[in-house]
């Protein structure tokens, strides 16, 4: 399935993001993918430079898995202990991957180092 995008402007605070819009227009996505924000033309964050083709390319390839990608902010902004994502969704590093169940709950979640092809293909099935 491909990947939704969901660009949030920078906002910070503790309570969990209730706008990622879970429900798109292919259906109810279960795994959240939380990226740095694209800064000239790419994402600020090498690790997750490094992961985003490994995770088009698996995404691409499963027909029962819709990830929405969740930008940060800039480094700025996702440096702040504030920032809306550490506090509500407890994201200590980017890129972080949340699968979701049905009813929208966190089931587990891959970070960082974790993202191979591998840990991502067996995450996702």
């Amino acid at each position: 399935m491909p990947l939704t995008i969901f660009e949030t402007p920078p906002v910070s605070g503790s309570e969990r993001s209730s706008k990622l819009p879970l429900s798109t227009a292919s259906g109810v996505a279960n795994v959240l993918i939380f990226y740095s924000s694209v800064i000239d033309g790419q994402l600020w964050c090498p690790d997750c430079r490094f992961v985003e083709s490994i995770i088009k390319t698996t995404f691409e390839n499963s027909a029962d898995r819709q990830g929405i990608i969740v930008y940060v902010g800039d480094q700025a902004t996702w440096r702040n202990p504030n920032n809306t994502y550490r506090k509500g969704w407890k994201i200590s590093s980017v890129p972080t991957l949340i699968r979701l169940n049905a009813e929208g709950k966190e089931e587990s979640r891959l970070v960082d180092s974790e993202i191979t092809l591998k840990r991502l293909t067996a995450f996702l099935n």
